[in-house]
């Protein structure tokens, strides 16, 4: 299922546009503030963000800090006298006043440009479902706290990369947060995936991060 994020202010238009989307076959999350983006992106893949303009404060240098967040394309909903200003730097721009079918429409063209995102990963012995929220290791079954689910998603989408721990902090927390809290988290996923011995699952590098071993 597509993942829409709407950056909206208007609550009640949001939920107008958001049971649109939904009845589409999509899922959709009304967001208040683009400052949501980045958390809520260390959880949730986002395939499109629709962006109100008038809940981007900070103008149009908003779609960078969404970039940041997500590759996701972006479409701005903007009227009729701001949509030069945003041509170039949104995916796309709908003025309005528009019809709820011409979002959906123009949605539905920038969605159909991303490749489906993966639900299952894997490394070694260790695989991760996204669709059930199930973590296996070999036959064992592995029960995840929120936080640890999201920290292995990290690794297993890159087995081979070593991570920082401030890279790490900004993926699935928010950056800002005290970086020690990503060693109390290591230590807790290693403790769930090596619970019955074996090789150790998770790669330490003193001073530069962690990984898939």
């Amino acid at each position: 299922m597509r993942n829409v994020l709407l950056v909206q202010s208007n609550s009640s238009l949001g939920e107008i546009l958001k049971a649109s989307f939904q009845r589409e076959g999509f899922s959709a999350t009304l967001l208040e503030s683009v400052s949501d983006i980045g958390h809520l992106t260390a959880k949730t893949f986002a395939d499109l963000v629709v962006l109100d303009e008038t809940s981007a404060a900070s103008g149009i240098n908003v779609c960078t800090d969404i970039r940041l967040a997500t590759s996701a394309p972006i479409l701005v909903l903007a009227d009729a006298q701001a949509e030069r200003r945003w041509a170039g730097v949104a995916d796309d721009v709908l003025t309005a006043p528009f019809a709820v079918q011409d979002l959906l429409a123009r949605s539905s063209i920038l969605i159909g440009k991303v490749p489906l995102r993966r639900t299952v990963y894997s490394s070694g012995d260790i695989s991760m479902n996204l669709e059930t929220h199930r973590v296996t290791r070999g036959t064992r079954v592995i029960h995840l706290a929120p936080t640890e689910f999201r920290l292995l998603q990290l690794f297993l989408a890159e087995p081979q990369r070593l991570w920082s721990r401030a890279e790490i902090v900004d993926r699935v927390w928010s950056p800002g947060r005290d970086e020690r809290i990503v060693d109390v988290a290591v230590k807790k996923l290693r403790a769930a995936l090596n619970r019955r011995g074996g090789n150790d699952a998770i790669r330490t590098v003193r001073g530069a991060g962690y990984g898939m071993a």
